[in-house]
């Protein structure tokens, strides 16, 4: 299994930020142009992204990846798994909120194994630069 971590450090308290990143409408800004639309809500009527709750992401009416929320600790950790990928065998990502001189320090880390030998670390890659990026943006907008 392959892993990558990125670090972002916020300005805004923990609880701050991780209730910018609790909601799927924050990677539309965070991954433009990859779209984000929740497509099953959770349990809990008054947090429908929360605990099981499913997001897609895609071009357009293309949205073939799925992503399950499976941990949900207020301001300490967001945790997903890939769903119904045919290429990955396990994808988990975790956001770990933690309390820094002031702010949030946010750790983004990415478990990966793909179904094909050598195709983890390409895509691992790939969405580290991307994940950087848009962690990077959403500090500034905050």
């Amino acid at each position: 299994m392959a892993k990558i971590t990125v670090q972002q450090k916020f300005k805004q308290s923990p609880e701050q930020v991780f209730e910018a990143f609790s909601k799927h409408s924050i990677y539309n800004d965070a991954f433009w142009p990859v779209q984000v639309e929740r497509i099953k809500d959770a349990a809990d009527p008054h947090n429908p992204d929360g605990l099981g709750s499913v997001r897609q992401m895609g071009f357009g009416p293309v949205k073939p990846i799925k992503e399950q929320i499976t941990t949900l600790e207020p301001n300490q950790l967001i945790e997903y798994k890939l769903i119904g990928n045919p290429l990955i065998k396990h994808h988990v990502g975790r956001l770990k909120f933690t309390s820094v001189d002031g702010g949030t320090l946010l750790t983004y880390e990415i478990e990966l194994t793909g179904k094909l030998p050598l195709m983890s670390l390409p895509i691992l890659a790939g969405l580290k630069v991307a994940i950087g990026v848009g962690l990077a943006k959403i500090a500034r907008q905050l």
